[in-house]
């Protein structure tokens, strides 16, 4: 699997995959050992003689909600697509989603059960929840991937981040503050999180670009339950920040920015990946949001002009011509092709297990997805991001999905920050 291209949605790869292995009855027995054949490749949990099934952990009735409903509906018509295209090895994936409304007691409790049914988890969305999840997935040899972006993740060979990590995209916003938009030095940032893996990864890479690029973090934390961020905004103004980190979801944005604004405090807001919706540009936040929130980001936005999210938004507005726009789509996306990738490697090897999809994934390098990522991923290196460069964007009501692709940017920071 090294030195791979894969076409979104075309699935170019996957046909020239089927067509190496398609050496036996593709209905023959999918169990035994050995061979690379569609009928010849060792099964597991999740794999039977038709079918491969993933799970999603996801967030259908917690702060990440709308999001999560909108990567549901593309990680489905993704993979039917597969399916009407040949499948995996021969097999159709179907997916196996539950939701988990951001609880890491409730994630470990839905993992237990859907772990012997499954060869992979597609996602578990959230940090706290992942954290809580990715122990047991490791223990069990399982392929944990869409489990957000907290650099926790590295320390375990199964789970396959989708891009970068929130220190390293808060290091690049600290660069981009000073290198793009003129922030000087002695200047403070605020970084206003979220307690736990999420917003203290979030914290601790705005915290190294700082003392960097000589500035000072003025830091805020607060929980997914906050959503009256006034005496954030308060402490913010008083402390005199220059410009603001969020590691937070939506529903925090749309309050500091709309505090910020109402308080006087004009100054740039730059966001982790999670923490955009496009609706928020329809709430009384809209103006300010447009005027000065950024975000850096390891995935596409859904308005950048590159065929990989072409393709997904095609795939997406077909399954869904109402459905609301926005990062999810491309992201969705990105994520089951990582996986595919994966499945189709452990096809290729003929072991179609649990643990031969963990082994295809690390054996994967220069995976080209088209625009989806900011760059080629090498997860060849357990302990190291796939990606250091980031998409910047703005709000931008005109933009589909509410956000403007500014370009990508890897500052000396997010270069130089150790990871662990």
């Amino acid at each position: 699997m090294k030195h791979r291209t894969r076409t979104a949605l075309a699935l170019a790869g996957c046909v020239a995959v089927l067509a190496a292995c398609s050496t036996e009855d593709p209905n023959a027995s999918g169990g035994g050992g050995g061979g690379g054949g569609e009928g010849d490749v060792e099964t597991g949990n999740g794999v039977t003689d038709d079918t491969i099934t993933v799970g999603m952990l996801t967030d259908l009735s917690g702060p990440f909600a709308a999001g999560a409903a909108i990567q549901v509906t593309q990680t489905q018509a993704y993979y039917d697509q597969v399916n009407e295209d040949g499948g995996i090895c021969g097999r159709d994936v179907e997916v196996q989603v539950q939701d988990h409304g951001y609880d890491p007691q409730r994630a470990v409790t839905l993992y237990r059960s859907m772990a012997p049914e499954v060869v992979a988890l597609q996602q578990v969305l959230g940090g706290p929840t992942s954290a809580a999840v990715l122990p047991l997935a490791e223990a069990d040899g399982l392929y944990l991937g869409g489990h957000g972006w907290a650099g926790v993740a590295l320390q375990y060979e199964n789970a396959q981040i989708p891009g970068t990590t929130y220190a390293i995209e808060s290091a690049n916003a600290i660069d981009y503050l000073v290198d793009e938009l003129g922030l000087s030095e002695g200047a403070k940032v605020g970084v206003v999180y979220f307690v736990g893996d999420y917003g203290s990864d979030s914290l601790a890479g705005a915290q190294y670009a700082a003392g960097e690029r000589g500035l000072e973090v003025v830091p805020q934390e607060i929980t997914p339950r906050d959503t009256d961020l006034s005496a954030q905004a308060s402490a913010l103004q008083q402390a005199g920040v220059s410009a603001v980190i969020l590691g937070a979801a939506p529903g925090q944005l749309a309050s500091l920015a709309g505090v910020l604004a109402a308080q006087g405090l004009d100054v740039p807001i730059i966001g982790n990946t999670p923490t955009f919706g496009p609706s928020l540009l329809e709430t009384p936040a809209g103006p300010a949001l447009e005027q000065n929130f950024y975000t850096v980001t390891s995935i596409a936005p859904y308005s950048l002009d590159e065929p990989g999210v072409q393709a997904a938004r095609e795939l997406y507005e077909a399954a869904a011509p109402d459905g609301e726009l926005g990062w999810e789509v491309p992201l969705a996306t990105a994520q089951a092709e990582l996986l595919s990738a994966a499945l189709e490697g452990a096809c290729e090897a003929g072991d179609l297990t649990p643990e031969g999809v963990v082994a295809a994934m690390r054996e994967t390098s220069d995976l080209d997805t088209e625009g989806l990522y900011a760059t080629p991923l090498d997860y060849t290196e357990v302990t190291e991001p796939p990606t250091r460069t980031v998409y910047v964007s703005r709000a931008s009501a005109d933009a589909e999905g509410g956000l403007e692709v500014l370009g990508t940017f890897e500052g000396p920071s997010a270069q130089s920050y150790t990871v662990g």
